[in-house]
């Protein structure tokens, strides 16, 4: 066995300690988490202790100094992401980012450069890629049974559902609301099942309607309180979006709908996801299935496959698995730079369209 290589991971917030470093965990036959960074030094030692991890420290220069890595994990609130990123790859170490990878596709292009200019893999871990049956869904999309693909569509709408443990309701640490934090995904997705299709335009608006009524309604958020410390949620700091909705044109002749929402008054939480083709139609969430027609029906086809995770955020351990196999040279990595640019360049485009109230082209 060969030596393992050292893991950093900067962030000691709830997606560090819930996805990264019990993926980087899981993979301890050939990765070592050697230490972890935060600004705030208390929760960086509280994360070191609850993970056995030997190192902390509060300025994670020092510590890509001290511990030179080989891979870090960078896992900041989203507004955060560049420096650490930029700073790592500087150091030697190949980098897995959390998503979106920057706050514009600008930064992101900066980030992708020095990735370039250092030798050294930048990942972003898009884990709607990861997910359970997504990989039927690919197969079968790569097959050719839609066809030609001429539209798609995502609705993440989630009734209720304001992220309560973190910075994601602070536009400073996270920049917008759930278009930006969870429909990165979906659209991630969709970007990468069509193949090269650039954003052409996109119409949208981004709404703030309700968790700024301050409901305090009783909600079931997942109990974290073995794994991670959250800050408490003040409903005042709330200053981003709670709903976003977007149309988008691409190269390619193909249109998407996204419907994203931490907070809307409309039916209990949905997460589906499809594409529509020449040939048929295939939903990729929450679970795969095909719509085409065969001997003059209309038919389903729905793969035998495991649709639901066993432990949580296992996309994150597929994701950290797939770097270091890409590390290593053994696969190319699954999420390029041209996808990750393209859904960034999306994005903004949905939220300038919705500063200046029309539809605007890149």
């Amino acid at each position: 066995m060969g030596k393992k290589l050292k893991v950093a991971v900067i962030g000691s917030g709830f997606i560090s300690n819930i996805a990264h470093i019990p993926a980087w965990r899981s993979l301890d036959k050939d990765v070592e988490v050697v230490a972890v960074a935060d600004v705030n030094e208390g929760i960086a030692k509280e994360t070191a202790s609850r993970h056995g991890i030997a190192e902390y420290f509060s300025d994670y220069r020092l510590m890509l100094d001290r511990v030179n890595p080989d891979i870090v994990s960078v896992a900041t609130p989203n507004a955060f992401h560049k420096e650490p990123a930029i700073a790592s790859l500087e150091a030697g170490a190949h980098v897995m980012c959390e998503k979106p990878l920057g706050i514009n596709a600008a930064q992101g292009r900066e980030m992708y450069a020095a990735a370039k200019r250092a030798g050294k893999m930048l990942f972003v871990s898009q884990t709607g890629r990861f997910g359970p049956g997504v990989a039927a869904a690919k197969a079968l999309y790569d097959e050719g049974y839609v066809g030609t693909p001429y539209f798609a569509e995502t609705n993440i709408v989630r009734r209720r559902g304001v992220p309560k443990w973190g910075n994601f309701h602070i536009k400073e640490q996270n920049i917008a609301g759930p278009g930006f934090d969870i429909g990165v995904h979906a659209l991630d997705t969709i970007i990468w099942f069509i193949g090269p299709s650039p954003v052409i335009s996109a119409s949208g608006k981004a709404y703030s309607e309700i968790e700024k009524q301050g409901e305090y309604l009783v909600e079931s958020d997942i109990e974290f309180s073995d794994r991670f410390t959250p800050r408490p949620y003040l409903n005042s700091e709330f200053d981003v979006d709670d709903f976003t909705v977007a149309f988008i044109r691409l190269e390619n002749n193909i249109t998407i709908s996204m419907k994203a929402s931490w907070a809307l008054n409309a039916p209990e939480e949905t997460n589906v996801t499809y594409i529509s083709g020449t040939k048929g139609g295939i939903q990729i969430f929450p679970a795969p299935v095909v719509y085409t027609t065969s001997g003059g029906y209309m038919v389903d086809i729905v793969p035998k496959v495991q649709t639901v995770d066993l432990i949580p955020f296992q996309g994150h351990h597929r994701c950290a698995a797939h770097f270091l196999r890409a590390i290593r040279g053994e696969e190319e990595l699954i999420v390029t730079q041209e996808q990750v640019l393209n859904v960034l360049s999306i994005i903004d485009l949905i939220y300038e369209s919705d500063k200046k109230n029309f539809e605007v082209s890149r």
